[in-house]
């Protein structure tokens, strides 16, 4: 049975188009995310005179630092997130085809679909409405040149090939061949094998806020945007002491690891006997406030001192009771 969308019944492929485009679409973010990190593409950037971010330059310089196997395999992740991109893009403005006209934008038996003419299929309203998510993203598509000699490449988001609104980009991308083709190209210069590699950040974001702010809405379902999803992970803070520094790894919302490191200025020395007998343990140091002890014996009672320690010295002791379990560590 068909559903109603507003003045439209729901076509009978929507719902299928809908899962492909979500499939597609966490594919090629899944994909592109170490890549990412590796090259440190999620930094914030900086802007032009024009408010508009600029080019994230330091991203080329990043990938001519890796090793020559992670950076053949990034090629090959990008080449596979490019093409389930492309894929996305095109079932994505089939199906705002069928929710704004109730009619599919795609020709019979279409060899190779033209997301130019997808979009242009588009009422003048929908294109609207896609132009301005596309301007609201602030990143980078990134598009990097390698040669044998070195990476002579730059970030090429700004050229006047790829143009700055949103039917421009999408016809860059059909120009480049990014869709079953992927986007991978060779040239040759001085006999000198260039590649030139695409990683669409941008892009990803940009059909990411679509399918928020366009697509769900319409067919009455809920989107987790990227950002919410990433930030539901719930990896486990790493903390380390070395007896001078706290170190601290944190996995932020984007998967990146986040670092800190700093000198306590007030540290605790901990030591344990049995009770009943004089001598204390050697004792540790640390600045956290709670420790373990291992190897205790069960049903028995031990006294913990605590002391508190700063470039001064150490402050008077404190000493409490305790009595382990039948199995206590």
């Amino acid at each position: 049975m068909e559903r109603k969308v507003g003045p439209l019944q729901l076509h009978p492929q929507v719902p299928f188009l809908y899962e492909m485009v979500i499939s597609f679409m966490e594919s090629a973010r899944v994909t592109l995310d170490p890549v990412l990190q590796d090259i440190d593409g999620y930094r914030e950037l900086e802007l032009e005179k024009d408010g508009r971010p600029a080019a994230p330059d330091h991203v080329v310089h990043k990938f001519a630092e890796l090793p020559n196997g992670m950076a053949v395999h990034h090629i090959g992740a990008c080449l596979s997130a490019t093409t389930n991109l492309g894929l996305a893009y095109v079932h994505a403005l089939r199906l705002l085809s069928f929710l704004t006209r109730n009619e599919d934008s795609l020709p019979v038996n279409a060899a190779k679909p033209h997301l130019a003419r997808l979009f242009d299929a588009l009422p003048t309203t929908t294109r609207d409405a896609l132009c301005k998510v596309y301007e609201e993203v602030g990143a980078h598509d990134i598009e990097i040149e390698l040669s044998v000699g070195g990476f002579a490449g730059e970030a090429r988001e700004d050229s006047k090939s790829y143009g700055r609104d949103f039917r421009s980009a999408l016809a860059y991308w059909q120009s480049r061949g990014m869709l079953q083709d992927s986007h991978l190209s060779f040239s040759g210069k001085n006999r000198a094998s260039v590649v030139r590699v695409f990683i669409p950040l941008r892009s990803v974001l940009v059909l990411d806020r679509i399918l928020a702010q366009q697509i769900a809405p319409t067919l009455g379902l809920e989107y987790r945007t990227m950002d919410q999803e990433m930030s539901s992970r719930t990896e486990d803070p790493q903390l380390m002491w070395d007896g001078e520094m706290i170190s601290v790894s944190l996995p932020d919302k984007l998967g990146r690891i986040l670092e800190a490191r700093w000198n306590p200025t007030v540290t605790s020395v901990i030591r344990i006997r049995a009770s009943g007998t004089e001598t204390w343990g050697p004792g540790f140091e640390t600045p956290f406030n709670q420790c373990s002890f291992v190897d205790l014996k069960p049903d028995s009672e031990y006294e913990v001192q605590v002391t508190h320690k700063n470039d001064v010295g150490e402050s008077e002791p404190v000493i409490t009771s305790i009595t382990t379990g039948p199995s206590a560590e």
